[in-house]
């Protein structure tokens, strides 16, 4: 008996098995808040409340009532990885981004450092469970059972690809684990087999998936898109150009022209012919934390480094452009620096009272945010609960990949510069337009597009990702400082996280020599 405690507590902390729960009640046959295995996957309705549940993962920190359960990087706070980046600035200790921002990166850290891994295991659990189980349910039709199977392995493979980001080789499990001696003993698969699992994913969804826009359930193009992704980290240039052609020219999805803040807040995304994928929030019942975390207690601020990274409206930088104007520093911007971020004077709510002073509230970096921020939610407190959706992957992501993947595979080319020009001819947006001419070169080519992506995409969760799959991590960060004066530190080791010292010391206490920490750690 003691033997096989030892293994369930492995298996729930390292794979997350929902179903029974790491209670100390666990031995329990049927424990009352859980759903017995042997009375469930009967009916339709039990597909759709396990889908559901899968889908519930990608709200983790919804509860803004506490600001324990709003988690940093987890749905509606997902914001906080850009304090890993040279973006912003986590103000507060929660979930310890600010403590790895500058180097304190350990084994025993804790907080995001100790839940990338086991929420990310807890999601793909509930993903095994459904796939392994969904065709028990004969009265629903192959190719409805198909589709949630494809619902299950998309996500599955949102889980995965964030584990091989962080860890790199990850444990790689498919099938529902159990209290034996192979589910207890799991090493760490190399991350290239995993890529292999993921994209092997991502085909299966692309194929069962429906062709048609979001509406809230995984559709075909959110498939090609994290597939888009995940070759783009795998350098593998012209495949990741070839999948992101296919969604452009299948032709779901469009850049949104009805403003570009109403990409981030209510009703604006409702039907919103630009996203497709996202955490989606519909209180009282599942509600977003963003006006509580980033307005209420400022968690997240905009460092300067971002808002310089803007151009002015003639499409030059600061400091070659005849329209920056040094007194009013905020004028003449690209249009999406005030449709992102809330400086001084700016109203936080409906009113003049409710103009923005940083010295007043103590934001010494002079910034908040205005993505995912609804000023009609102004005055907000604890209690506030926000409707917004959190975006994960939308069309303008899709086209700045592809003219990244076509430079990196061939050069700058008409296509890629198109691709480019649709980002920035946005409505509201309309920035000067980049001139293809055979000139121009491929660093400079790049240099443009990771630029467009820093500023279209600000404040979204991506950057800190896209520094470490360009290289330039450590150079960017070894250079920023937060608005405290304390200098961020980027080891070359941090590259990789640490998994959570728990999970190996779980598995030497039961032999498991395959399960190691990370190299350096």
């Amino acid at each position: 008996m003691k033997n096989k405690i030892k293994t369930y507590l492995y298996v729930c902390l390292a794979t997350g098995t929902l179903l029974s729960g790491c209670t100390k009640d666990f031995l329990n046959k049927n424990p009352t808040d859980k759903i017995p295995e042997s009375t469930f996957w009967k009916t339709q309705a039990d597909a759709d409340l396990a889908l559901s549940g899968v889908y519930e993962f990608l709200c983790r920190g919804y509860n803004a009532t506490s600001s324990s359960n709003a988690r940093g990087g987890w749905g509606g706070a997902s914001m906080f990885w850009d304090g890993l980046s040279d973006d912003a600035f986590v103000s507060s200790t929660s979930n310890n981004f600010n403590t790895i921002s500058r180097g304190g990166l350990t084994s025993t850290t804790g907080g995001i450092q100790t839940e990338g891994y086991e929420i990310s295991y807890q999601a793909i659990a509930a993903c095994n469970r459904l796939i392994a189980n969904i065709d028990r349910i004969t009265s629903m039709s192959q190719q409805d059972r198909d589709r949630y199977s494809a619902e299950a392995r998309f996500i599955r493979a949102h889980y995965y690809f964030l584990l091989t980001n962080l860890y790199g080789d990850v444990p790689l499990t498919l099938q529902p684990l159990g209290m034996d001696d192979a589910s207890a003993k799991l090493g760490r698969e190399a991350k290239d087999k995993v890529i292999e699992t993921i994209l092997a994913d991502l085909d299966y969804a692309s194929e069962k998936l429906p062709n048609t826009a979001y509406k809230g359930h995984a559709v075909r193009g959110a498939a090609l898109g994290y597939k888009t992704r995940v070759l783009l980290t795998q350098k593998k240039w012209a495949e990741a150009a070839a999948v992101a052609k296919t969604i452009i020219d299948e032709n779901k999805f469009s850049i949104y022209q009805g403003g570009y803040r109403d990409l981030f807040r209510k009703p604006g995304q409702t039907n919103n012919p630009e996203i497709m994928f996202s955490a989606r929030f519909l209180p009282p019942n599942m509600y977003s934390p963003a006006d509580m975390m980033y307005s209420y207690l400022k968690t997240i601020q905009p460092l300067s480094y971002l808002v310089d990274a803007y151009y002015c409206v003639d499409g030059k930088d600061i400091k070659t452009s005849a329209k920056y104007d040094s007194i009013n520093p905020l004028e003449n911007r690209d249009p999406r620096l005030k449709a992102s971020i809330i400086y001084r004077g700016v109203w936080r709510g409906t009113t003049a009272s409710s103009a923005f002073d940083p010295v007043a509230e103590g934001v010494l970096g002079g910034f908040l945010p205005r993505k995912y921020i609804n000023e009609a939610k102004w005055p907000t407190s604890y209690a506030t609960q926000s409707d917004q959706d959190w975006v994960f992957l939308r069309y303008a992501d899709i086209l700045l990949m592809y003219a990244e993947a076509k430079n990196e595979s061939a050069g700058p080319e008409q296509t890629a510069v198109d691709a480019l020009n649709q980002v920035r001819s946005r409505a509201d947006v309309k920035m000067p337009l980049l001139q293809f001419s055979s000139g121009l070169t491929k660093e400079e080519f790049r240099d443009i597009i990771r630029h467009e992506r820093r500023v279209e995409l600000a404040l979204e969760g991506q950057r800190y990702f896209d520094l470490k799959r360009w290289g330039t991590i450590k150079k960017v960060m070894d250079a920023i400082k937060d608005p405290t004066g304390a200098p961020r530190i980027f080891r070359e080791r941090d590259t990789l996280w640490p998994v959570p010292q728990s999970e190996v010391d779980i598995a030497k206490s039961l032999g498991n020599d395959k399960f190691k920490q990370t190299i350096g750690f």
